[in-house]
Formats: structure tokens, C-alpha cells, sequence
């Protein structure tokens, strides 16, 4: 039988109610059965009282006072009616029916029902919905109301002591679950249109695509005197020649689809009058609580009404607080009587996630890179007695039948047990988790082996993981319970460390950590395992310094290539470095752009080498062209001669490209850094270049089926691109529209400043004239000057030009007439004759650099 996914399945009841603490109580607004006998002036101001209470936006506070006399009977019939709850409800909320009243949505109709019997009567609402059917528990009733009074019973009856209210607080919380966490209460759960928070981001996004100042510029005479008409109409209270006039500013029809999830009062269903009433009044509030101009209203409903990404429960759904409450628990009690009441909160909340990791890490790294690179065979195999500990406890007997600490552990399948042998491990108890390295007393031959190479290889050892900066996250510990923490800042450290009978190194996450609770988890303990390979290798491999040099260097090593070198060579500040830093820590993404000259590729190269730890196999440069494509940069078929038989016959085997093959080989290091160098990034077609990619660049943690291969593939935490462009290039355009969101950008100008540094540390090569190099930084400067004042900012020339060694005046001369002077022509459309003004001669000043007259034969 296939096995249920957690993305697929229903998730269980019984755990989530054991996990939830109600937060919410009704607002306090007095119940409308309390207004029904008051004269008509008190109830509308009571049930504007309560509207604005319940619902998240009122959009129609005036119908409380216009329809007063009307919705004291409709009221009457909703709570004191003797038909069922689900037929007294349909006739207030469906337009057409006896009890509609036109202004008034299903929100409304729905808190009214619960606040007139609040101890019967749960609250409902689409996030109720939603999660009753993630519980399974939304039958198909004869309708949406029956069915979630029904599915609320259910519930009833698993927690009688939660109210209605209480049980529709849970539901609405179930429905936003992503892993096993049940999220906190939101701030309005039963909603059933847009919120506060929604309009204020939909505003948010349409001034981000066309801000406000923009949009009124641009904004063509017909559609100026269309919303003129639309505002001089509604001002007059004529609302369907207002719905008219915008209909003729705004054509698109979408805005008008859009507006039930706006407002839930609004229905196609109405007639027009009541309509254009309406929309007149959604229109007022949109502009006077949320500053909404006339111009962006149908932008704005648009964006308000798109709903929220639904929540993913994909891959591995993450631990929760109550995985560790518990463990808690079960320390303290661990009965079988007690376990048998909770077998499905023990499945929930432990068993299950721990499966998931356990098949996250081997499938990611133990069994591609451990394995099938290293051949050490470990067991990755998710199952009780193998990578899994068993809940069940083999005591005789004494101290209860149940293990409140479980274990997942990667070790050799060739040793006997798994407590004969080094472990890379995952522990979970009560305190948090932890995971990494374990050597236990009872691995007597791993145990001599590992002593003896640390005694011998330390400084090898220590090198190894210090370029991963592990020793400023990782702790180690030694004894049975991993209760002692040894401190490690040395070689001599770790000799000592490494003479305790049981040890371990790795990452300890408190139960509060949120890392715990998603699909980040088997990303950071792979990331640690491979960290830690070191550790294993020293008990698993009788020579483990082939590794070590790898990881760590030799000791003769070149100094390593830290800020201090990238400083040496780009002449960039400390300051331009920890930004940039910063932005790919952000985003894994990084583009450099700037005008020509200005040492793009170059600083490039120098981030990749710091990023790396100056690891020249875990850099690799790809320079796009127009004719780059997809097949040679992710993969694609190629044509192949194979000998068969004796004969050559052609194949078309699918192969890896450049980002697919350096991928594979991060995600077998992930504790190593790999950038990949992107140059030109836009003389590239990206849309065909990147394919379906560009969703990874945003979602490193999902995968994307490839199209020729059909195999899923995922871009890896620890590979980076750094791209370079120039600005001014035609495809600009198309590169911000495809890639914006996915690269952060770093403007990289002309920089005199550079300049100076450079040819201070280079001083020019111009025989009796000291104020040669000066002069060049002056008149690179009052180049660009012009350039910017002429041309734009856009146009200028980049430094690096001017960075020659033994720079003089000849060479001055020929970096001008061969580099500098065609760019300035290409910038001037050709226009020789405009030349006169950027000329060296006028740029320097009284010393003018002569150029040499060309030698000719007679």
C-alpha cells in the first residue's frame, strides 16, 4: 500500500486539541436579542456597536439606521425563529430572500447567530471551514452551514469543555497549520473578506508597481475625466451613474469580480441600485480610513482580493511544542496505561517527524554523499532497531517501559550494533534537540581508532573545522547523558576532549527554537553532519588525512584569503563588504552592476575566493551571449557516437549543464561554499536561460521537476551566484521585470577614490613629473563630471581603465585612443566632432601629454 504523505493526508484531532490553549473571547458588544425591544434609534447605534466589533471592516455603517424598522425582524426570525439554525441563516444572507437586507454580509449574519446563543451556537466562518477539512471533518451536509455545525459537534464531543466559540477559535488555527505547530490566534479569524491588513498590503503592492505621484502624471485626460465623474456623482448620492462612470475609467471588468471578496455584502445577485449603492459606499471607506485615490481603487480591490498563499504542509512537517511536553510528560509518568490513552498524540507529535528527518537527511546527504562518496554503507533505513531507536525500553522491568529519549542515528551496517560505532545523530528530549557527532564507550575499535587519530592529527583536525567557522556554533560535550560541556578553542583542546570514554559535538536548539518546526531542520543537521566529517573520519577511516587536507589545508599553506586580501585587491572598504555580505546572507543572489571599467568581474572573483575560502574547485564562471540556452546551462540532450557491437551508433543521452553538474557537487559539500560567477548576466535570453529556475532562485527549500530528465532538482543552501551586468545594455529592462525579486543589486560606479588608492600603491612611471598621477585622478574625475552633466550618470567610464601598471604618458595616450575613446564615441552615437570637450589635452590641464607622431618609412 503506498504510504500517505504529510502533505496529503488529514491531520489528527486528538494531538491538536491536547496542543491547544483557547486565547480568544467574544468582543464585547452587547448580543443584538438584547436590542430587539428597544426603540429603533438604540438598536441601530447597538448593532453598529456590534459590527464594528465583529466584523474586520464595516464598508455600510449606514444601513443600520436606514434599514432599523427591517432588521429588527430579521433579527427576530434569526433567534427566535423555530426552523432550523441553517434555513434562518440562508434567508438572511441570500439576496433575494425574505430577510436580506442589502449591506449586511454573511459575516455579520453569522456573528449574530453565535452572540445570540453563544453556548449552542459556534462561530462560522471560511477558516472554520477550512479547518474542519483538514480534520476530515467537513462532511457533505445539504449545505456550508449544516456542515460546519455538524463538524463542530464532532469536535464538541472530543473536548467538551471548549464553548462553541473556543472550538471555532481551534478550527480557524488548524486551518493556517503548516508543519505540527498550531499557529497563535490571528486577528481576525472568522473573516469572510478582506481584512485591514489585506487593503493595507494590497495598497502597498500597487505602489510599489506604480507609485502614487507616477500613476497621476501618467493618467491619460479620459481616464482623468472619467474619475471626475465618478466622485461628482457618488458625492451627489447619484450611485449608479458613479457605477457607471467608473466602469467607463476602468473597463476591465476584473475589479467588479473582485468585489465579493472585498466586501461580503456585494453581490452580482442584487439589483443594480443596490449595487452601485454599495460599491459607492466600499469606495468612501477604502478612501477615507485607508487614503485609496480614486485612480488606484480598481488596482486596489483586485490586489485586496487575492487570498493568501494556501499553507504547505510538504516534506518534513517540523516538530511542535508538544513534541517536547511530551517527552515531558512521558518522563514523568511512563505507564502503559498512560501510553495507550495517548498513542496518537505519541505519533503526531514524535514518531512521525522524527521518520521524516531521518528520510530528509539520508535521502539529501547520508546516502549520496556519505555512502556512495565516502563508501562507509551507514544505515539510513527509518525504522525501529535500525536508524531509529524504539520508543519501547527493554528494562526487566525497572524504571518504566518507555524511553522519554529517542535517537536517530547514521552508522556503519557492517558494525554489529549501532552502539559498536561512531553515529552521526539526531537526539530528541525533553530539553530540545540536538544532533551531530556521538562516539559511545561501547564503541571499543571506532573509540581507539578516533583517540589515537586526534592525538596524532589535532592540528590537522582543528584546521578541518575551523574553515566552516563550526567551533563558533558547535559545542562539545562528553559523558553517558551528554551532561558536560567541554570547552574546545584549540588542537590541545581537542586532544583532551577527545580522551573522554563517551563524546559528541554538534548543535543543541532548545524546544522554543523556531528552526524545529519546519522543513529548515534536515538542511541544518546535514549541514552539520558534514561539518563534523572530520570527527567521523578520524573513526572510520584507518588514514583520515586525505580529508583533512582537503578540509583544512596543509600546514605550509599560504596565508588564507580573508577581508583583509579582498581589501588588497578590489580597494573596496570594509564598509562595501559587510553590506554586500549582508545582501547575499539575505538572498543567495548577488548581482554587480555598473557602467564599463568598473571592475565587476574582478571584484566577482574576489568575493568568490573569500566566500570559499579561496577553494578554486568551488568557483566556476559562465559568461552569457545571446546564444547561451537552457540546454548548456541547467540540461539538455546531447548527441553522442557509442560503440555497440562493434558499430558506432548515435545516442541522445540527457546530460547535466554548468548549474546542474556545480549543484550536485555543493549538495555533496554542503558545509563548503560554492559560487557560481555569472558574467554579463543580461546579454543573456534569462527567461530561456534560467526556464523554471527562476522559482528556485526565490524557494531554495522546494524542488522543481526538470523538464528532459523529468528528475526532481533543488538548488542547495550553500551555492551562491554572483552575476555581473552593465547597465546600460538593451535588456536591462527585461532583467528587472524576470529577476528583480530573486537578485538583491549593487551598484558598482566609477570610483576615484579607487583610482587614487590604486596609483599610490602603483605610482605612475612619468619621468620628473610627480604630479602626474594626481592629475589623472583629476581629470578622471572631470571627465565623468561632463559625463553626467552631458549625458547622465549612466554614461560614464570606469576606473579600471585607467589602472596600468607603470602608467605614463604614452600609455595614458594609448588607454585613451584604444579603450576609452571608443566607449566615449559609442556613448556620443558616433559623433566624432563632440570629442573636442573630453579630450585628454583639456582633462589634464597646462600639461598637456603629447601624443607620438606614428614612425613612417620614406
Amino acid at each position: 500500500m503506498a504510504k500517505t504523505s504529510f502533505a496529503t493526508r488529514s491531520l489528527p484531532l486528538g494531538p491538536l486539541l491536547a496542543a491547544f490553549r483557547p486565547s480568544a473571547a467574544d468582543p464585547a458588544a452587547p448580543p443584538p436579542v438584547e436590542l430587539l425591544d428597544t426603540p429603533d434609534d438604540p438598536l441601530a447605534a447597538g448593532l453598529e456597536r456590534f459590527a464594528a466589533a465583529w466584523l474586520p471592516v464595516v464598508f455600510h455603517p449606514g444601513v443600520f439606521r436606514r434599514e432599523a424598522r427591517f432588521l429588527r425582524h430579521a433579527l427576530a426570525h434569526l433567534v427566535r425563529g423555530h426552523d432550523p439554525l441553517p434555513d434562518r441563516l440562508a434567508r438572511c444572507v441570500t439576496p433575494g430572500e425574505v430577510y436580506h437586507v442589502p449591506g449586511l454580509g454573511q459575516a455579520f449574519w453569522a456573528a449574530a447567530a453565535h452572540a445570540a446563543d453563544p453556548a449552542a451556537v459556534p462561530i462560522w466562518s471560511p477558516a472554520v471551514e477550512r479547518g474542519l477539512a483538514v480534520l476530515g471533518l467537513l462532511t457533505a451536509s445539504a449545505g456550508r452551514v449544516a456542515a460546519v455545525l455538524d463538524g463542530c459537534a464532532a469536535v464538541r464531543r472530543a473536548a467538551p469543555d471548549l464553548t462553541p466559540a473556543q472550538v471555532s477559535e481551534f478550527l480557524a488555527r488548524v486551518a493556517r497549520v503548516t508543519g505540527r505547530e498550531l499557529p497563535p490566534a490571528d486577528a481576525h479569524p472568522f473573516a469572510f473578506a478582506a481584512t485591514p491588513d489585506d487593503v493595507r498590503r494590497a495598497v502597498r503592492e500597487v505602489r510599489t508597481r506604480t507609485p502614487l505621484r507616477t500613476r497621476l502624471r501618467e493618467a491619460s485626460p479620459d481616464l482623468v475625466a472619467a474619475v471626475g465623474c465618478f466622485r461628482a456623482a457618488a458625492d451627489a448620492g447619484d450611485h449608479e451613474a458613479a457605477l457607471a462612470a467608473l466602469r467607463d475609467a476602468f473597463p476591465d471588468p476584473a475589479w467588479e469580480r473582485a468585489l465579493p471578496s472585498v466586501d461580503d455584502a456585494w453581490s452580482a445577485s442584487l439589483p443594480p441600485a443596490d449595487q452601485a449603492r454599495l460599491w459607492c459606499e466600499v469606495a468612501s471607506v477604502l478612501h477615507d480610513t485607508f487614503r485609496v485615490h480614486p485612480l488606484e481603487l480598481a488596482d486596489v480591490v483586485v490586489a485586496a482580493a487575492q487570498p493568501a498563499a494556501a499553507p504547505t504542509r510538504d516534506g518534513f512537517g517540523g516538530f511542535c511544542s508538544d513534541t517536547f511536553a511530551f517527552l515531558g510528560e512521558l518522563a514523568a509518568a511512563n505507564s502503559r496505561d498512560w501510553m495507550a490513552a495517548r498513542r496518537d498524540r505519541y505519533r503526531f507529535v514524535l514518531r512521525e517527524p522524527l521518520v521524516e528527518l531521518c528520510a530528509a537527511v539520508a535521502d539529501r546527504y547520508v546516502r549520496p554523499v556519505l555512502n556512495r562518496e565516502h563508501g562507509w554503507d551507514l544505515e539510513c533505513d527509518a525504522r525501529p532497531g535500525r536508524a531509529l531507536t524504539s520508543i519501547c525500553k527493554n528494562d526487566f522491568g525497572r524504571g518504566g517501559p518507555y524511553q522519554p529519549v529517542q535517537w536517530v542515528t547514521f552508522y556503519r551496517r557492517s558494525r554489529a550494533t549501532k552502539r559498536a560505532d561512531a553515529q552521526f545523530f539526531v537526539r530528541v528530549a525533553p530539553d530540545g534537540v540536538r544532533y551531530g557527532f556521538h562516539l559511545g564507550r561501547t564503541a571499543r575499535d571506532a573509540g581507539r581508532q578516533f583517540r589515537q587519530a586526534v592525538q596524532e592529527h589535532a592540528d590537522a583536525v582543528f584546521r578541518a573545522l575551523s574553515p566552516g567557522r563550526l567551533l563558533g556554533g558547535c559545542r562539545f560535550w562528553a559523558g553517558d547523558e551528554l551532561e558536560a560541556e567541554v570547552p574546545v578553542r584549540s588542537a590541545a583542546d581537542l586532544r583532551a576532549w577527545a580522551g573522554h570514554k563517551t563524546v559528541a559535538a554538534g548543535v543543541h536548539r532548545p524546544p522554543s527554537d523556531p528552526a524545529l518546526r519546519g522543513d529548515d531542520l534536515p538542511g541544518e543537521v546535514l549541514l552539520t553532519f558534514d561539518r563534523l566529517l572530520p570527527l567521523f573520519a578520524c573513526a572510520a577511516d584507518a588514514d583520515p588525512l586525505p580529508l583533512l587536507a582537503r578540509r583544512g589545508g596543509a600546514p605550509d599553506a599560504p596565508p588564507p584569503y580573508d577581508p583583509a586580501a579582498f581589501h588588497g585587491e578590489t580597494y573596496l572598504s570594509e564598509v562595501w563588504l559587510d553590506r554586500v555580505l549582508g545582501l547575499l546572507r539575505m538572498k543567495r543572489q548577488l548581482v554587480l552592476q555598473g557602467v564599463p571599467g568598473t571592475g565587476k568581474t574582478h571584484v566577482a572573483r574576489c568575493l568568490a575566493r573569500l566566500l570559499t575560502h579561496d577553494r578554486p574547485d568551488c568557483v566556476r564562471l559562465v559568461q552569457f551571449h545571446p546564444a547561451y540556452s537552457y540546454e548548456e546551462f541547467v540540461e539538455g540532450i546531447r548527441v553522442r557516437s557509442v560503440e555497440t557491437a562493434g558499430r558506432t551508433e548515435v545516442a541522445y543521452p540527457v546530460e547535466p549543464g554548468v548549474l546542474c553538474a556545480f549543484a550536485e557537487q555543493a549538495a555533496a559539500r554542503p558545509a563548503e561554499p560554492h559560487v557560481l560567477i555569472v558574467d554579463e548576466l543580461n546579454r543573456g535570453n534569462l527567461p530561456r536561460i534560467f526556464g523554471e529556475l527562476l522559482f528556485l532562485l526565490e524557494y531554495r527549500d522546494q524542488a522543481v521537476t526538470l523538464p528532459y530528465s523529468k528528475r526532481p532538482f533543488r538548488l542547495p543552501d550553500n551555492l551562491y551566484l554572483l552575476a555581473t551586468m552593465n547597465g546600460l545594455d538593451r535588456s536591462a529592462g527585461a532583467l528587472d521585470q524576470a529577476l528583480r525579486r530573486r537578485f538583491s543589486f549593487v551598484d558598482m560606479p566609477a570610483d576615484a577614490a579607487v583610482l587614487a588608492s590604486w596609483l599610490e600603491e602603483h605610482p605612475p612611471a612619468e619621468p620628473g613629473d610627480e604630479t602626474f598621477g594626481p592629475r589623472v585622478v583629476r581629470a578622471f574625475e572631470e571627465l565623468n563630471r561632463r559625463l553626467a552633466r552631458d549625458l547622465g550618470a549612466d554614461k560614464q567610464v570606469g576606473h579600471s581603465f585607467f589602472m596600468v601598471p607603470g602608467l605614463d604618458g604614452a600609455k595614458l595616450t594609448a588607454v585613451w585612443d584604444h579603450h576609452v575613446r571608443p566607449l566615449l564615441l559609442d556613448y556620443l552615437g558616433g559623433r566624432s566632432d563632440r570629442l573636442r570637450e573630453y579630450t585628454p589635452d583639456r582633462l589634464l590641464g597646462e600639461r598637456v601629454v603629447k601624443r607620438p607622431r606614428p614612425v613612417t618609412g620614406s
